[in-house]
């Protein structure tokens, strides 16, 4: 038996692996400033579960990134020009690049509001019934709602039956992401008396050196929310300050205060992914809700697993935008399934890239995979009904000018 070169022994290569000798170590390193800010910053990060009894007893407290107000009424902030709720595309667009969030006035109607709100509170009670409801320190997160009423599935693809405002919300977040982005998670979130804040962070986690974001998070408000029932904490103008911090490997240095974000029911709220954040404190008797709806640039892998979580009630009446934003389109680069995708881009019902199919055999117990095969297998095995077969088949009759192969590469004549 020949030996395994010392070269590709575990020990070996972990006695050569020290950090500073790792490719491009001063890169990543660079690309992750929350070591710098909290150096500077430490008590972003303190939020100490045995203080969660004194967190009712509020009053302003000057330096607080947790007991703090609006930004109307900071002494920091109140004389800033700060993101109002407008509809006004300009203003909006204004208002992300400045301070990494704007707010789009009325953009879910009052009738509108109400449903998805019954329908939030009846699934968060129902939850508890069934002991599945998953607590937080701030309260209470129904997840993967898509499964959980069409009035979910209407609001991820920002219909105007359930979003009046859709066509604006979605312009914005083309602008900042580019075409085809897909949905990260839907998450109503649920802030209640007696929580505790959440820690200040980022989700976009990765190439925060980025001029762009990467992510977005469109923000439901389906109950008013202001410095008393944990209106969202964020520093205002954070996306940039971290993201120049990371591009020239410079020291974050002290950040402003954090504000609570005040908003009327039916705002949607647009967050870069790089902006500062988190649940702030309900200090009053009724719940907090707000519906959490990450997007994402396409080749970024979702926070949810739509492709097991989805329901198959969900996926036999979803429409192909709504299929889009789960990731059932696959890209060259991401979501490929046993190699269909390759060569798509991502784009809403496109054959190339669809793989929803997978899922639907999946389901009906039928899925046949691609196995070992070789020029001796037999006629059986070689003709079997493989889904991947199937599934190029369609692709094919979906209106291509030329001959595809997996994914809809074209076949050499």
């Amino acid at each position: 038996m020949t030996s395994v070169p010392i070269e590709f022994d575990p020990a070996y290569v972990a006695s050569k692996a020290s950090a500073d000798q790792h490719m491009y170590a001063e890169e990543l390193a660079a690309k992750d400033p929350m070591n710098s800010v909290l150096e500077d910053n430490p008590e972003i990060y303190f939020v100490p579960p045995k203080r969660s009894s004194e967190w009712g007893q509020w009053e302003y407290k000057a330096g607080s990134y947790y007991d703090t107000t609006v930004g109307a009424k900071h002494p920091y902030w109140k004389d800033k020009d700060l993101p109002i709720a407008t509809k006004n595309i300009q203003r909006l667009r204004s208002d992300m690049l400045t301070w990494g969030y704007c707010k789009i006035d009325s953009a879910v109607s009052a009738e509108q509001v109400a449903v998805i709100r019954q329908r939030v509170q009846e699934q968060a009670a129902g939850e508890k019934l069934a002991g599945i409801a998953q607590k937080t320190p701030s309260g209470q997160n129904i997840n993967c709602c898509v499964n959980k009423g069409q009035c979910f599935e209407a609001l991820m693809e920002h219909h105007p039956d359930v979003v009046q405002g859709g066509p604006l919300v979605e312009q914005l977040v083309t602008e900042a992401l580019g075409e085809n982005w897909i949905c990260n998670s839907l998450i109503a979130s649920i802030s209640l008396k007696g929580g505790v804040p959440q820690a200040l962070h980022q989700d976009q986690d990765i190439a925060l050196d980025s001029r762009s974001p990467l992510t977005i998070n469109v923000m439901t408000v389906i109950t008013d929310i202001d410095e008393n029932n944990g209106g969202t904490l964020v520093i205002p103008g954070s996306h940039r300050t971290l993201s120049d911090a990371a591009r020239v490997q410079a020291p974050v240095g002290k950040l402003p205060p954090a504000i609570n974000m005040d908003a009327k029911a039916g705002t949607i709220v647009i967050t870069d992914g790089r902006l500062l954040h988190s649940t702030g404190i309900n200090r009053t008797d009724r719940p907090r809700i707000v519906m959490l709806n990450g997007m994402q640039h396409p080749v970024i892998r979702q926070q949810e697993n739509w492709m097991l979580s989805v329901s198959p009630e969900v996926l036999n009446r979803a429409s192909p935008k709504l299929l889009q934003r789960m990731g059932y389109q696959a890209t060259n680069a991401s979501q490929t399934n046993e190699g269909h995708g390759f060569g798509a881009s991502g784009k809403v019902n496109e054959p190339a890239g669809a793989i929803v199919d997978f899922r639907h055999a999946a389901d009906n117990g039928n899925y046949l995979r691609v196995g070992e095969l070789s020029p001796y297998s037999s006629a059986e095995k070689l003709n079997a009904p493989y889904t991947l077969r199937e599934v190029v088949t369609k692709a094919r009759a979906g209106g291509h000018s030329a001959p595809v192969g997996i994914g809809g590469t074209k076949l050499n004549p």
